[in-house]
C-alpha cells in the first residue's frame, strides 16, 4: 500500500511558483505563480496556476491523490515528484518561497516510491560516481568537440568557407576522404576527414548530436574504451564510404563516428539489458533507434554520405557490444584492461580488412591536381588561337602566298603548343598510371600538330601548292588521335 503523510486537521495552502529565472527545471504543465492546497480528506493535493500554452494562458488547476504521487525529492527550494495522474507518467516540478518551506511541504507529501524510478535513480547515481565522469576538462567528448572546432577554424582560414563551401581545394589537399586519394597511400584521410565539416551548420548539428550522446556513452564505457569506439566507428564509416562511392565523392564530417556513438549505445543496451533498469533501457533504446532510423532515412537525399552513417552505426554496434562494462567500479577495474586489448585487436582487424577490401584506382589525386594546374588557362587560349587559324587558312586557296599567315604561325600558334607541351613534359608522373598515359597521348597529339604547322610554314614560304593538302592530311591524323584520346578518357 502507498504511504500517506500525516493527516491535517484543516486545509493548508502554500504559495508556489512553476518558473524560476536561471533554472531550467520549469514545470511542463503549469506556469507563473499559483498555490498548493493540501486537503485532509483523501488526502488530495491541488495545484493552481496558468495553462502552459502560448495561445491559452487561462487559470487552471491540477489535482493529485496520494497514490498518484511518488518519489518526492527536494533541491533547495525546488520540489519534484513523479506524477501518475495521467496516461503518461512524468515529473511535476514546483518551487516554494525558501528551502525551509520546501522541506516542510515535502514532509506533507506522500513518501511512497516507484521501484522503477528508484532503480533508475540509483543507476544514474552509480554512473555519475564513476571516476571517468568527474572532470569536464579530461572528457574525451569535450576534447573531440574542441578539435572539430579548431579544425573548422583552420579550414576557414585556408579558404574552405565558413557558412558554405567556398573552395573544395583545402578539403582535397588536406584531408577529405576519397577512394582514389585515400587508397593511394593516404590512409590518414580516414582520420582527418572525421574532423572536417562543410560549413558551420554541418559542424553545429554534428557537435550537438555528439554532445547529447557522447557524454552518456563515455560514462558507460569509460574514457579509453569510448575513445577507441569513436575512432573505430569513424574508420568503419570511412571504409564503407570508399566501398560505396569509390572516387566519386569527397567525404568529410564527424557524422560517421557520431552514428557510431549511437550504435555503441544500442550495442551496450543489448549486451547489458538484464543489468539495466527499465527506466534507462526503454527510453534509451527508443531514442537511439529513432535517431539512427530517422537520420539514415533522411540521408537518402542527395548530398549526404549515408554509407558513412551506416558504416558508423554498424561499427559502433559491434564495439558497443564487445566493450560493454557493468556500472560497477570493481568489475570495471577488473575488466577494462582486457576489454581495451580486445578492442585494439578488433580495430586492427577492421583496418586490415578495410585496407584489403577497398577498391583501388588507376590515378593519383596529387598528379591530377598537378595536371590541372599545368593545363590551367591553355584551353581558352587554344580555342581563340584555333579560331584565328581557321580564318587565316580559309584565305589560302587558291593561292599559297600568305607570308603574314606564316609569320603568325611562327609567332603565336607554334610557340603556344611548344609551351604547353613543355609544361606537361615537366610533370613528374608515375609511369604506370592513367595520368602518365594521358600525357603521352596528348604530347603525341601536340607533336603531330606542331609538325603540321611547321610543314605548313615551309609550304607557305615556298609557295608550295601541295602544302594545303599535306596540312589537311596531317590535321586529319591529329583529329583521329584526339578522338582516341577522348575515348580512352571515358574508361
Amino acid at each position: 500500500m502507498p504511504e500517506t503523510p500525516p493527516a491535517l486537521p484543516l486545509e493548508t495552502i502554500f504559495p508556489v511558483e512553476y518558473d524560476v529565472p536561471d533554472d531550467d527545471r520549469a514545470n511542463e504543465e503549469l506556469k507563473n505563480r499559483g498555490t498548493l492546497t493540501i486537503k485532509p480528506t483523501g488526502p488530495e493535493y491541488v495545484f493552481t496556476g496558468f495553462q502552459r500554452d502560448v495561445f491559452d494562458s487561462r487559470p487552471v488547476s491540477r489535482a493529485f491523490t496520494a497514490a498518484q504521487i511518488t518519489d518526492v525529492t527536494t533541491d533547495g527550494r525546488m520540489i519534484r515528484f513523479s506524477s501518475h495522474a495521467r496516461e503518461k507518467t512524468g515529473p511535476f516540478v514546483f518551487f516554494c518561497r525558501d528551502e525551509a518551506e520546501a522541506r516542510a511541504v515535502a514532509a506533507l507529501l506522500p513518501a511512497a516510491s516507484d521501484p522503477q524510478i528508484t532503480a533508475t535513480r540509483e543507476f544514474l547515481v552509480r554512473l555519475d560516481a564513476l571516476a571517468e565522469a568527474r572532470s569536464p576538462w579530461s572528457s574525451v567528448t569535450n576534447i573531440i568537440i574542441a578539435l572539430n572546432v579548431v579544425v573548422f577554424v583552420v579550414m576557414g582560414a585556408l579558404g574552405a568557407g565558413w557558412f558554405q563551401v567556398d573552395s573544395m581545394t583545402p578539403y582535397v589537399r588536406y584531408g577529405a576522404n576519397n577512394g582514389a586519394a585515400t587508397t593511394d597511400g593516404e590512409w590518414w584521410r580516414l582520420l582527418t576527414s572525421m574532423f572536417m565539416h562543410y560549413g558551420f551548420m554541418h559542424l553545429a548539428l554534428n557537435m550537438w548530436a555528439l554532445y547529447q550522446a557522447g557524454h552518456f556513452l563515455e560514462k558507460l564505457q569509460g574514457r579509453w574504451l569510448y575513445g577507441l569506439t569513436y575512432l573505430a566507428s569513424g574508420l568503419a564509416g570511412g571504409f564503407v564510404s570508399i566501398g560505396w562511392h569509390g572516387d566519386q565523392t569527397w567525404s568529410a564530417g564527424a557524422s560517421g563516428a557520431i552514428f557510431g556513438v549511437y550504435g555503441a549505445i544500442l550495442g551496450y543496451l543489448l549486451r547489458e539489458k538484464q543489468s539495466l533498469p527499465a527506466g534507462i533501457y526503454q527510453p534509451m533504446l527508443k531514442s537511439t533507434l529513432t535517431f539512427a532510423g530517422y537520420n539514415i532515412l533522411y540521408g537518402l537525399r542527395a548530398g549526404v554520405d549515408n554509407s558513412a552513417h551506416v558504416g558508423g552505426v554498424l561499427g559502433g554496434l559491434v564495439f558497443g557490444w564487445l566493450l560493454a562494462l557493468p556500472v560497477d567500479r570493481e568489475s570495471r577495474e577488473r575488466l577494462a584492461g582486457k576489454k581495451f586489448q580486445l578492442g585494439l585487436v578488433v580495430l586492427a582487424a577492421l583496418i586490415a580488412a578495410g585496407v584489403a577490401l577497398t577498391p583501388r584506382f588507376d590515378y593519383r589525386v596529387a598528379e591530377v591536381l598537378a595536371w590541372d594546374d599545368a593545363n590551367r588557362g591553355f584551353g581558352e587560349q587554344e580555342t581563340d588561337l584555333l579560331a584565328q587559324n581557321e580564318k587565316f587558312f580559309a584565305r589560302l586557296t587558291p593561292r599559297i602566298d600568305d607570308d603574314g599567315y606564316a609569320d603568325w604561325l611562327e609567332a603565336r600558334l607554334i610557340p603556344f603548343y611548344e609551351n604547353w607541351r613543355g609544361k606537361l613534359s615537366a610533370l613528374t608522373l608515375a609511369p604506370a598510371r592513367s595520368t602518365a598515359r594521358t600525357r603521352a597521348a596528348l604530347v603525341r597529339v601536340f607533336d603531330l600538330r606542331l609538325a603540321s604547322y611547321r610543314h605548313l610554314v615551309t609550304g607557305l614560304r615556298a609557295h608550295d601548292s601541295l602544302a594545303v593538302a599535306q596540312y589537311l592530311g596531317e590535321e586529319a591524323l591529329v583529329g583521329r588521335e584526339l578522338g582516341e584520346l577522348g575515348d580512352s578518357s571515358k574508361h
